[in-house]
């Protein structure tokens, strides 16, 4: 039987390639994220279903939990998330509840919801964090706050999934070159400037690529006696 994958986020970045990945391991994919446009030009770039949900929306999350109902369901990669950076000073209430929702929340939901299907298969799950969490970063609070929330959930649930055959492990990518950067809110020379200075502090001396995450992913997806691990894909950095 041909195995079955949910990846959120999978429209770009790193949930594109995870998805392009698991494909081209004959997995039936779907993938799913906000943007209904994107999402259907990466489904039909990908030759894979999709679903347009908002992790911050429960009614959202329990649409998509629907569509997997009574069925097995071998892998579900959580790495839909939103980062922005903002002083502290500068972040809300509204922003506080946005980055909790749609990246704490709402994969715990998920998780919760396809618990059946992903029982069913002995499935597993992979978290998607951030480097931030173990080294900081100014004007991260709040995305670094979820992405540790995250690592600290993916511990419990492996040992509390553990009995019924459901593996739970994450992974924390460094700095990819992915569309986040541009979501500094600067020109392309000022991001230029800083993806520079960022190579100089990473032992690797580069930026990672999606792909690289997504291969680090499968292969956790596909290693059955890990769980409860936090796999680092920084080139270097959390060893420096």
């Amino acid at each position: 039987m041909q195995k079955t994958a949910l990846v959120t986020g999978g429209n770009s970045g790193i949930g594109y390639a995870t998805a392009k990945l698991l494909k081209a391991k004959n997995y039936a994919v779907t993938i799913c994220g906000r943007d209904a446009a994107r999402v259907a030009q990466a489904a039909s770039e990908l030759g894979v279903a999709s679903f347009v949900a908002d992790m911050g929306n429960s009614e959202h999350v329990q649409k998509l939990v629907a569509q997997f109902a009574d069925k097995p369901l071998d892998v579900l990669v959580n790495n839909a998330a939103i980062a922005r950076f903002m002083p502290l000073g500068f972040c809300s209430s509204a922003d506080f509840d946005e980055f909790f929702n749609i990246n704490v929340r709402g994969p715990l939901d998920l998780v919760k919801g396809l618990l059946p299907s992903l029982e069913k298969a002995r499935g597993s799950v992979t978290n998607v964090s951030s480097a931030v969490v173990n080294n900081g970063l100014a004007n991260a609070a709040l995305y670094a706050g979820t992405k540790g929330a995250i690592e600290s959930i993916t511990k419990s649930l492996a040992i509390e999934f553990a009995p019924i055959g459901v593996r739970v492990n994450a992974v924390a990518p460094g700095a990819i070159d992915t569309p986040i950067i541009t979501k500094l809110g600067v020109d392309e020379p000022t991001q230029a400037a800083i993806k520079a200075h960022m190579e100089t502090t990473i032992p690797l001396r580069r930026f990672g690529a999606a792909e690289e995450v997504a291969q680090v992913i499968v292969a956790q997806l596909e290693s059955t006696y890990t769980t409860g691990a936090i796999w680092r894909v920084d080139g270097g950095v959390d060893a420096s």
